[in-house]
């Protein structure tokens, strides 16, 4: 694999790790406005819950998929890459700590909006 094309599929997947965060963000704090309100009815709690545990799913993967995408392009650095001081830094990342981080985050957001509708 050329190094450049290398370089531009490691960005177009950072890139939708951070879409996958941002979506995310904005999907608690739409949530949260939403609940403040108090204005939801009981089946728009039980809608909008399945709605949150569904995106929120789908954002998890999402970010699963790209951190896994990352993780292995480790293998597709060439020597002259992996020299450099930014593939030493690449092939010694932690990303199954970046995976826990992620699941942590994208499904435990997700979990709390779902107990914060029901509650």
């Amino acid at each position: 694999m050329e190094q450049s094309e290398l370089r531009s599929w490691i960005e177009h997947r950072a890139e939708m790790l951070f879409v996958c965060i941002k979506c995310l963000v904005l999907m608690i704090v739409g949530v949260a406005v939403a609940a403040s309100w108090g204005q939801l009815t009981d089946n728009a709690e039980v809608a909008l819950s399945i709605a949150v545990a569904v995106v929120g799913l789908f954002l998890w993967f999402g970010s699963h998929g790209a951190i896994m995408d990352i993780a292995a392009m480790r293998s597709d650095m060439d020597d002259d890459l992996a020299s450099t001081t930014f593939g030493k830094q690449f092939a010694k990342a932690p990303f199954p700590i970046y995976l826990i981080l992620n699941t942590l985050a994208m499904l435990g957001g997700t979990v709390m909006l779902v107990i914060l509708l029901n509650a």
